[in-house]
């Protein structure tokens, strides 16, 4: 015979033993599916937070001044915190022969504040010519020049559209830079530099006017030779991991027989990559590497201007924190 239980009486027998083991079930069902939402939550947070931190700025370590190759930002530093700077500049080839300059400069930047930095600079060449129709052969190292650097900020990036500085660098030389033969020369290098954050963090543009005039006396021959040289460059960077930034430069370059302008001598358009890396606080490597891609000698069709400037150009710059 079958027990019926009437609805709503407490179960009896094998009955309780079935909703004992159903209601136990159903617990440790609901306690899974809890562990599994913490846990769901919990990686979408981490999730999250590594995607934050991959996508922040690191403004403490980064300095526009050193990311853009041959071009420069505008960044000059923290205040009364110096810097030493080792830059290595290569150009090579020329019309006939073989022409190979290289420049070694050693700077200590020391900001005077926020927005006023001084660097005394001092650089060694080497020179390597041969086979060429208008430079004899020449192959020497030695002291090539000092300056001293006063770079102004106005305007920093953090604080405003972008950012502004003003360079100037009189130097004194003791050969000629050129060619190598040794002569005195004197001169002035000036520069404006606005650079901006596209991306925070992330990509980084600039742009920079410059304008450069010097004479240089030749101690063989005892000839004077004035020059000067106007330039306009464009440069982008962008962060590709933490600390490695990767972009390109175009610069376009104006050569003049005298002081302040003068005859046109030549013209060219450089392009080329450009990295720079953070080795540690702070500790970064930077370096661009630029080629010719149109250039013109007055006088001569366009082409390629290799009587005033090389086909090629490379730099290399550490920088370090002291």
């Amino acid at each position: 015979m079958t027990v019926r239980r009437r609805p709503g009486s407490p179960p009896t027998g094998s009955t309780l033993a079935d909703s004992i083991k159903s209601a136990a079930a159903a617990t440790r069902q609901r306690a899974r599916s809890a562990t599994f939402s913490v846990f769901r939550r919990w990686a979408g947070a981490a999730f999250l937070s590594a995607l934050a931190a991959s996508l922040s700025p690191a403004r403490a370590e980064v300095d526009t001044e050193h990311m853009f190759g041959f071009s420069e930002g505008t960044d000059i530093g923290t205040p009364f915190l110096p810097e030493l700077e080792s830059e290595l500049v290569g150009r090579f080839g020329s019309a006939d022969g073989s022409y190979s300059a290289m420049a070694l400069s050693l700077s200590l930047k020391y900001p005077l504040s926020s927005w006023f930095r001084v660097a005394p600079t001092v650089t060694v060449s080497r020179f390597d010519i041969s086979g060429m129709s208008d430079i004899e052969d020449r192959g020497s190292i030695g002291l090539e020049q000092l300056g001293i650097e006063f770079r102004l900020r106005p305007f920093d990036r953090e604080n405003h559209l972008f950012g502004l500085t003003f360079v100037a660098m009189p130097f004194v030389g003791f050969v000629d830079p050129t060619t190598g033969a040794p002569g005195d020369s004197w001169g002035t290098f000036f520069l404006i530099a606005a650079d901006r954050e596209i991306v925070p963090g992330i990509l980084f543009a600039a742009l920079n006017l410059s304008y450069g005039f010097g004479e240089v006396r030749n101690y063989s021959t005892g000839l004077y030779l004035d020059g000067s040289e106007l330039a306009f460059s464009a440069a982008a960077t962008a962060r590709l991991w933490e600390g490695i930034y990767l972009g390109g430069e175009v610069r376009y370059r104006r050569g003049f027989d005298a002081l302040a302008f003068g005859n046109l001598t030549g013209q060219a358009v450089f392009l080329g990559p450009t990295f720079y890396a953070t080795l540690g606080k702070g500790v970064s490597l930077s370096g661009a590497w630029n080629i010719q891609a149109w250039g013109q000698t007055t006088g001569l069709d366009p082409a390629l201007d290799v009587a005033l400037f090389q086909r090629q150009m490379f730099k290399l710059r550490l920088a370090i924190d002291l």
